[in-house]
């Protein structure tokens, strides 16, 4: 996903992190399954695949709340991954995010200002998690300008 979008990979890590929980809350299915959704992706109306309900933190402004939503669910990493690329690459709303790929920090920042997340916070939050010790030593080099 990150050659494809030309992002640096650490910043996709560093994304799937915080919306997992470092893996500890990837939404399930009724039967216990894993949803496999790496990236928080809700399954809107547009969405023709399977889905689930899970509990999830919003943010109106600065004010959060719990609710139920409807996410999208994947028969594999593979997948969600590949989703979650699509999405991106698919969407003028994110095309701002995509040009400072190479650059992790700014990306995130442009992704969450273009709506990605309501928590106002998410762009800090993921650029903690791109900036520590354990992403770090994961990716030791910028890895956006990954031979294609």
């Amino acid at each position: 996903a990150a050659r494809r979008l030309g992002v640096d990979a650490r910043a996709l890590l560093a994304q799937a992190a915080l919306e997992t929980g470092w893996g500890q809350r990837v939404p399930r299915n009724a039967d216990g399954a894993s949803s496999f959704n790496l990236f928080g992706i809700k399954a809107g109306a547009s969405w023709n695949g399977a889905r689930t309900t899970a509990a999830t933190l919003e943010f109106d402004g600065l004010v959060a709340r719990r609710t139920n939503a409807s996410f999208r669910v994947y028969g594999s990493i593979e997948e969600s991954v590949n989703d979650f690329a699509q999405l991106l690459a698919g969407s003028p709303r994110y095309s701002q995010a995509l040009s400072q790929g190479a650059d992790g920090p700014a990306f995130i920042r442009a992704l969450a200002g273009a709506g990605y997340a309501t928590d106002p916070e998410y762009a800090s939050k993921v650029n903690r998690i791109q900036a520590s010790d354990r992403i770090r030593s994961a990716f030791p080099v910028r890895t956006a300008a990954l031979q294609k």
